[in-house]
């Protein structure tokens, strides 16, 4: 029970070496140096909060009850038939323990929470696909 979505080709991520260390920056609100991409600790989790505020709860949004109940059932689905592994978007199938249920046609485009609309990705593959 994959996506069967058109797959977009994505570049191999950068890894970066645990032992470096990134150049400070300013932060974008107080200016004070951070070594964070774009906020010191204390703006960021400021922003975060005003982020949430503004985007609403799970529920709000329409994950709900029965959404919850139709995401778990594909993934248990998915899980008896493939085991542990993300048909993948954007990369190959590969295995994952990180198995979650996704919109095929997302909320905000007009998908229900119906079985036939949910398809199973890892997080970091739903993450990639976004709302496409």
């Amino acid at each position: 029970m994959g996506c069967h979505l058109k797959f977009h080709p994505t570049r191999a991520p950068r890894l970066r070496e645990a032992s470096v260390q990134r150049r400070q920056r300013p932060c974008l609100d107080c200016r004070k140096l951070t070594r964070n991409a774009s906020r010191c600790d204390q703006d960021q989790a400021a922003w975060q909060a005003r982020q949430n505020q503004l985007r609403g709860s799970a529920t709000q949004r329409g994950y709900d009850s029965k959404w919850q109940r139709v995401a778990r059932a594909a993934v248990a689905l998915h899980r008896a038939e493939h085991g542990d592994w993300c048909p993948g978007w954007g990369v190959p199938a590969h295995a994952s323990t990180d198995l979650t249920a996704d919109h095929r046609v997302p909320l905000a485009r007009g998908g229900t929470s119906e079985p036939e609309n949910v398809c199973v990705l890892c997080r970091s593959c739903n993450s990639r696909k976004r709302d496409q």
